[in-house]
């Protein structure tokens, strides 16, 4: 079975933030107690593309996080509903397809500044891989969450915590409708 990853991450240290973006768009989903300033949560319905009214709904920084082992992986930043650092790398049809036209490590230096430098220069290495093989290899997706200190982000999705919510006793469910 491949991963299918998609998450949310709100720099901040209250959960009750992440509820409150839930709660507001009438959205089901599940969040994670605080973790290196992040807090993770996961929504209902969301297709590996970043849902605008929780990205209209966030006040703190946002960061959207998708990896598809088979298919690609990439994340976008958001302060105040802008973005300010994105990167997507697909790779589902045997090419490699990488859109970093929004890239700026400036930027994301700025709204995450525990960002961990040495392992931000090691993903920035992989972010123009040479063929699927070195990608899958380096796995820049893993080094990107580590960098900016993400610890809720492997094997993570609304759709596998909804399946399993049992085995999940430290997520809060939040009925949004």
């Amino acid at each position: 079975m491949s991963e299918f990853s998609e998450s949310y991450h709100l720099r901040s240290e209250q959960p009750e933030d992440a509820i409150e973006i839930l709660r507001s768009i009438q959205c089901n989903g599940y969040v994670y107690r605080p973790s290196n300033g992040w807090v993770t949560f996961l929504a209902e319905g969301s297709a590996f593309e970043p849902d605008e009214r929780i990205v209209a709904a966030a006040v703190h920084p946002l960061l959207h996080y998708v990896y598809a082992e088979d298919y690609g992986w990439g994340f976008t930043l958001y302060n105040r509903g802008a973005v300010v650092s994105r990167y997507h790398c697909n790779w589902g049809d045997d090419e490699l397809h990488v859109d970093d036209s929004e890239y700026s490590r400036a930027n994301l230096q700025q709204v995450v500044p525990s960002v961990q430098l040495e392992l931000l220069d090691d993903v920035e290495q992989w972010l123009h891989p040479h063929d699927i093989d070195e990608l899958l290899t380096a796995e820049p997706a893993k080094l990107f969450a580590h960098a900016v200190g993400l610890v809720h982000y492997n094997w993570l999705s609304y759709d596998y915590i909804e399946r399993d919510s049992a085995n999940s006793p430290e997520v809060t469910r939040v009925i949004g409708a």
